[in-house]
């Protein structure tokens, strides 16, 4: 999740008298105040709280915003800069206070239905996400990035229909955005529409490098048995990153290929990397296997190393019942051979 970090306020610094700056404070059409020194009091601790973030020390910042709160709730500047704080570190329920608040206060803004959705969002409330988000859109459809959140959040309660329309609209609004087009692959995929997947991910590396857009790609490519292209993609993705699962990918385009020899010695790699990554010594294990059943004349060398490679993956992770039933299944040496 992206833009956690606190906004500054840059009109703050034109504000130049106490009466224009509680006007930018307040709802507005009025203030529920408790009497003009309270509200006074309220506003030197937010403007304190201001020029503290200013300078840097976010600490005395949130105390200052926690004081201007307390002093008047409805305070909707203290209450936003609050909000942003908090998220900042990581708070996210803390940060859901603030911008409900800020939601009921000020309703006809749509960043505090957008940020109230990424608090939900981040706390896993998912459908309180959407409804937040789906007022942001009421109040500015053509957000980029609140579409954008409500794809994923779709994405994540799949609903594919919904995440894919609203995936769209992000890319369509800003079709410079990298991580839009990311998303929208990410749906496109569970859409099982990988073609256009493809392309989604191929547009986002355009405008950005990035490693896990590149595996997404990698990965897309190996659904649609373009080994080939899969395998220039994940061997480019060894060179930035070198992991147990970027050379497990690798050794699947090999397989795919059928150059068995090429793609154990990627599994190799990743065991070298890990020696207990286990998703590749099941990966050898079907390799072997494949390589064993090609022909007529079965190696039974190959048929035993598959099974010594599951035992081994097994050793690692007792709970995998679909290796159990391969080593069942290969124990047996063929009829001719007993």
């Amino acid at each position: 999740m992206r833009n956690r970090n606190v906004q500054p306020r840059r009109f703050l610094a034109v504000l130049s008298t106490a009466g224009v700056l509680a006007a930018a404070l307040y709802v507005a059409g009025g203030c529920a105040s408790n009497g003009s020194a309270r509200n006074e009091s309220a506003i030197s601790a937010y403007v304190q709280g201001v020029r503290a973030y200013e300078n840097g020390d976010t600490a005395k910042a949130m105390t200052s915003f926690q004081e201007a709160v307390k002093k008047d709730s409805d305070l909707v500047m203290a209450r936003s800069m609050l909000g942003d704080l908090y998220r900042a570190k990581s708070d996210y329920e803390a940060a859901r206070e603030q911008y409900e608040a800020l939601a009921r206060l000020d309703p006809y803004e749509y960043s505090n239905h957008y940020r109230l959705g990424l608090a939900y969002q981040l706390l896993d409330r998912l459908r309180e996400a959407a409804a937040s988000y789906l007022k942001a859109l009421n109040l500015k459809p053509n957000d980029a990035q609140t579409n954008m959140y409500l794809g994923s959040v779709y994405l994540q309660l799949n609903e594919i229909k919904e995440a894919r329309k609203y995936a769209e609209r992000a890319v369509q609004y800003d079709p410079r955005n990298a991580d839009a087009w990311v998303k929208l692959g990410l749906v496109l995929d569970l859409d099982n529409d990988y073609p256009k997947a493809e392309e989604a991910y191929r547009k986002s590396l355009d405008l950005a490098a990035n490693e896990v857009t590149q595996l997404y790609l990698g990965e897309n490519l190996l659904t649609q048995k373009k080994y080939g292209e899969a395998r220039s993609v994940l061997s480019e993705l060894v060179k930035m990153h070198d992991s147990p699962l970027h050379r497990k990918r690798l050794g699947d385009a090999y397989a795919g290929e059928k150059n068995f020899a090429d793609a154990i010695t990627q599994y190799q790699a990743a065991l070298k990397l890990d020696p207990n990554y286990y998703p590749a010594l099941n990966e050898i294990g079907a390799t072997y296997i494949a390589d064993y059943e090609k022909g007529l004349a079965l190696d039974d060398s190959k048929r035993k190393a598959a099974l010594d490679a599951w035992q081994q993956s097994l050793s690692i992770n007792r709970t995998q019942a679909r290796i159990m039933a391969l080593v069942q299944k290969y124990s047996k040496a063929p009829m001719f051979q007993q």
